[in-house]
């Protein structure tokens, strides 16, 4: 899933919750049940065959990510589209649920954060910690191939309208 998808998804647990500890704790679990939905990503684009989740015994390529120019303009829109949404929610929620927002949002992203991104992910990966998640990662894992890319974000606007419509009652 995109950037943005998982930091909603992770924003709107943090709120519902009500709990810093929880809030985090949920929004690390979202993103590994979101990652288990049919989506397209960036490795969407690395698929050389297969169409079906890793814990289906479907086999993905793995390329060396992020060598190619598309792919960082990829995450600097998503990143992009993201603070836009974040700045937003900031201005319009009470100052007392930003911590909850915030936290429940890095949650969200903690996975990938650690295991996708280019700058650490091998260092990650070589540790003990890092080994078990990323397999547990990669297992509940379902990218599309590009070809599929409108199915794929498809469900992640759906995702990130849900996420949007359970915080907006906590809106000012």
């Amino acid at each position: 899933m995109m950037f943005t998808t998982h930091a909603m998804a992770g924003a709107a647990i943090g709120i519902l919750s009500g709990n810093p500890i929880l809030g985090f704790g949920l929004g690390v679990l979202s993103h590994h049940a979101l990652d288990a939905l049919p989506h397209f990503d960036v490795g969407s684009l690395y698929l050389e065959k297969g169409k079906g989740p890793s814990w289906a015994g479907v086999k993905y390529e793995e390329k060396s990510k992020f060598k190619v120019r598309r792919d960082w303009i990829m995450l600097f829109v998503d990143v992009l589209i993201c603070g836009i949404i974040f700045l937003y929610l900031l201005f319009r929620l009470p100052i007392n649920y930003w911590p909850l927002l915030i936290i429940g949002a890095l949650g969200g992203l903690l996975t990938d954060i650690f295991d996708v991104s280019p700058f650490w992910k091998d260092k990650f990966r070589n540790t003990r910690l890092g080994k078990v998640w990323h397999k547990w990662h990669y297992l509940l894992h379902w990218p599309l191939p590009w070809r599929m890319w409108h199915i794929g974000i498809g469900i992640q606007v759906v995702v990130i309208a849900v996420s949007l419509f359970l915080i907006r009652k906590f809106l000012i």
